[in-house]
């Protein structure tokens, strides 16, 4: 303790002497700035420095406002419109010039309105839609249908007139496609009425390889490595049978595909065409499909000439989540125990229910808790059924013939329900049993020489497989 008082104190002291050593400097320098103001040179000189340092600022304010006042006069001459009269020159202007008009309809739009829009007079409308008539009807084109019309326009000023500018639409062709490979013109003839005739849009066909990981779903990842949303569907429909996309399909599991892909002659992207080979691995196993064509028919088959389809779908709704296994569970709404003798899907109202399988409709109304529900009966042994339907597809009732994946009715929450969901039932002989337990059979079977032409149409896609370069980027 002493030691450091002693510290401190020492430390102390010579802060002081620092200190009186700053204040005799600052003592010096203010008794020397006196002695040089007491000569009588320093009065005219800081007079002359104040003076300059005036001068100069004086001189830059001038020359800023200067230069501002330049700039403000310089901006209204520039936005100062310069009118030019013509009133007293008889000169009389005509314009031509050809246009190209393209677009693609949209929601409300029809021909009539676009050719009117763009300035066709009533007669040429009605001819240029009358001769369409011979191939489509003009009121039948669709969303997303391309529409082109070539027209000349002409604008007159006659300074005779009353209302001097004139504007005139002469057309030369329109075009509409009311499919992708197909294409409707008609031409202005000699005699200044339309034809118009039906051509092929030549179409040159490539085949595309897709090969990647799952990283946010199948069906996203797909569209977004520039997989056609058809296409994807199609192929997670082949899946449909094998594969619950809910529970099998995992973050990192592989999927491949080869796509027939269509261009048009300027090299743009018409259209996907079949799915030639799909494959998707798995944690556990890999499932490989081939297209295969039996008596000019499209069928798909497993590596080793199986038919991927089989008696009945697992999953007999698109992109829906499991909510409810088959077995003991509490009642939502009964608030008990229950015996949950199916599988829920929820989904939004109005998603399609597909059957599972083909058969005959059983029954198709309201029944007790299911709500509306409807029951297939698709042989001796085997039915399904489906409940809190929203309502039905009035294309089928009761006795009414159904494939597999028919639309059969819509997913809603009627019956004891606590929200939009789709009930499935796989019923075998009068009981219900678990759906993801039931092994469904599968259907053709090749054998002998198609056996053998099945052969030949996987060795071509592995082919293909192995030379055709992947256009994920990893």
């Amino acid at each position: 303790m002493k030691k450091f008082f002693l510290k401190k104190h020492s430390n102390s002291r010579h802060q002081s002497q620092r200190n009186n050593n700053q204040n005799g400097h600052y003592q010096k320098l203010i008794n020397l700035l006196e002695k040089i103001i007491e000569h009588n040179f320093f009065k005219p000189v800081s007079l002359s420095i104040i003076l300059c340092f005036v001068v100069f600022k004086t001189y830059c304010y001038a020359i800023f406002y200067f230069h501002e006042y330049q700039e403000s006069k310089r901006k209204v001459l520039a936005s100062k419109p310069i009118k030019i009269d013509i009133s007293d020159v008889a000169i009389n202007f005509d314009i031509e010039e050809d246009q190209i008009f393209e677009r693609k309809i949209k929601s409300g739009d029809t021909l009539m309105k676009i050719l009117v829009e763009i300035g066709v007079s009533e007669t040429d409308v009605f001819a240029i839609l009358n001769s369409i008539k011979k191939y489509t009807n003009p009121q039948n084109l669709g969303v997303g249908d391309l529409v082109t019309v070539v027209y000349r326009s002409k604008v007159n000023i006659n300074k005779e007139q009353k209302d001097n500018i004139n504007r005139k639409i002469i057309v030369s062709s329109v075009s509409v496609s009311p499919s992708l490979d197909s294409q409707i013109t008609t031409y202005r003839n000699q005699d200044g009425g339309f034809e118009a005739r039906e051509e092929n849009v030549k179409l040159t066909r490539y085949i595309s390889r897709y090969s990647g990981a799952i990283k946010k779903g199948l069906f996203v990842d797909g569209v977004n490595a520039g997989i056609s949303p058809t296409s994807m569907m199609n192929m997670i429909n082949l899946y449909g049978y094998d594969i619950d996309f809910q529970r099998d399909l995992q973050k990192g599991d592989k999927f491949e595909m080869l796509v027939e892909s269509f261009y048009n002659e300027q090299g743009k992207k018409i259209k996907d065409g079949n799915v030639l080979y799909s494959s998707i691995t798995l944690s556990n196993r890999s499932i490989d499909i081939y297209m295969h064509k039996i008596d000019n028919k499209i069928e798909y088959f497993d590596s080793k000439g199986n038919s991927v389809k089989k008696s009945l779908l697992r999953t007999p709704i698109n992109g829906a989540r499991v909510s409810s296994g088959f077995g003991m569970r509490r009642h939502p709404i009964l608030g008990y125990s229950k015996m949950h003798k199916g599988a829920d899907f929820a989904a939004p109202t109005g998603t399609p229910i597909m059957a599972a399988g083909s058969g005959v409709v059983a029954y198709m109304g309201v029944k007790g808790g299911y709500g509306n529900y409807v029951q297939i009966k698709h042989n001796s042994d085997y039915a399904t059924a489906y409940g809190h339907a929203s309502r039905f597809n009035k294309k089928f009732h009761v006795g009414s013939k159904v494939k597999q994946g028919d639309i059969v009715a819509y997913v809603g929450s009627t019956g004891r329900s606590t929200g939009p969901h789709l009930h499935f039932e796989v019923i075998y002989r009068g009981t219900q049993v678990n759906p993801a337990k039931v092994k469904a059979t599968s259907g053709i079977k090749l054998s002998g020489k198609e056996l053998v032409k099945f052969e030949s149409s996987k060795s071509e896609i592995d082919k293909y497989r192995r030379n055709i370069p992947n256009l994920i980027k990893k």
